[in-house]
């Protein structure tokens, strides 16, 4: 498990490497990512039922701009699957063309920040 010092010591170096990229890039990338209660209960239900899911599992995408990645994040819940063992629910090798539940509004910082604290500041 990694410590807070360990986290905010990530988080600045992530934020100086950001201040390096061109404008463009620059101004497209977030600091953050924050899913509400209700778009993980959606995750967590989704099997229907009583039945809940197990957890959620973050996908690190990113878009290219001027040539310079800038990280985006997507959550899909996950089933446990034996000890230690956790599988994206009702995914396969194909893509989905229904309505398999994602996140992929993520309400990023900027523009959806937190109050300032020793993460964000």
């Amino acid at each position: 498990m990694a410590t807070w010092q360990e986290v905010k010591n990530k988080v600045q170096a992530f934020r100086s490497y950001v201040q390096g990229l061109t404008p463009n890039a620059k101004s497209a990338a977030k600091y953050s990512f924050m899913i509400s209660k209700d778009d993980i209960k959606e995750l967590i239900d989704q099997a229907g039922g009583v039945t809940q899911l197990d957890g959620l599992r973050a996908y690190i995408g990113a878009d290219t701009i001027e040539g310079q990645m800038v990280p985006t994040v997507y959550f899909v819940a996950v089933q446990k699957a034996g000890t230690d063992q956790y599988n994206d629910y009702d995914l396969t090798m194909t893509v989905p063309t229904g309505s398999t539940p994602l996140i992929g509004k993520t309400r990023p910082c900027p523009t959806m920040c937190s109050s300032a604290n020793f993460l964000n500041s």
